[in-house]
């Protein structure tokens, strides 16, 4: 039987110390059915660190808020700062440290083979080109010589009809507020979502977000394997 999408808020995750001042929410991994793509919230506070070695098939990181600094074997020093998305190799060796409090989103690909890596392993969200799918915007980026995507979406206030896709996809409310529509057995459901809800969209999972705000309703994407945010199908 495969497993059903997943709606879970950071209210509901406790915080695991990792280390001083470095704490992590695990949002999804395989007790939520969610096997190929693991997320989980990283948050230090001002002046912690963290030392460790990218797991799974590599790490495909982001920064929600604050400032810091990531040393990595392949891309070297980099200051980190909101919308900074990171490509850790498998078995590479980091040390970040943040300046104020820091939220870091990171997920670790469990699924497909090892890959070149890209050829920007960091890339900064302003730096990335806008495309337009309707009246959605996203900006891919991380992807290319990658197994999967990373993309930031923007969704205006109102909703798109349901649909769904072919590939395996988490996804992280950044800032916004909406609700999640679910076709499950014949009926759509809808769960609220805001800045820290996490969704697992199985292949194939009829879905549609809706902004409920008045401002743009925010959203962090990773899907494997990888493709285009825009390729989709009405369910």
């Amino acid at each position: 039987m495969s497993a059903g999408p997943v709606v879970r808020n950071l209210a509901q995750v406790p915080g695991t110390p990792l280390g001083p001042g470095v704490t992590v929410a695990e949002m999804l991994s395989d007790e939520h059915g969610c096997r190929g793509l693991h997320q989980r919230r990283l948050r230090f506070t001002a002046g912690a660190r963290l030392a460790g070695t990218a797991g799974g098939r590599g790490e495909a990181w982001y920064v929600i808020t604050g400032t810091g600094s990531l040393d990595t074997e392949r891309a070297g020093s980099a200051a980190l700062a909101p919308g900074t998305a990171v490509w850790l190799e498998p078995g590479a060796g980091y040390d970040c440290q943040a300046n104020g409090e820091l939220a870091v989103l990171a997920v670790t690909v469990q699924a497909g083979s090892e890959c070149a890596g890209p050829t920007r392993p960091m890339v900064r969200l302003e730096d990335c080109e806008p495309e337009i799918t309707g009246d959605r915007e996203f900006r891919v980026l991380l992807s290319e010589g990658l197994t999967i995507t990373q993309f930031a979406g923007m969704i205006p206030p109102g909703r798109a009809p349901a649909h769904h896709h072919t590939y395996d996809e988490v996804v992280h409310v950044l800032a916004g507020q909406g609700v999640v529509h679910l076709d499950g057995a014949g009926s759509a459901t809808g769960s609220a979502i805001a800045p820290g809800t996490s969704i697992y969209l199985p292949p194939l999972q009829p879905h549609c977000l809706e902004n409920t705000g008045q401002d743009p309703l925010r959203v962090l994407g990773v899907f494997h394997p990888a493709g285009s945010p825009a390729a989709k199908q009405v369910s």
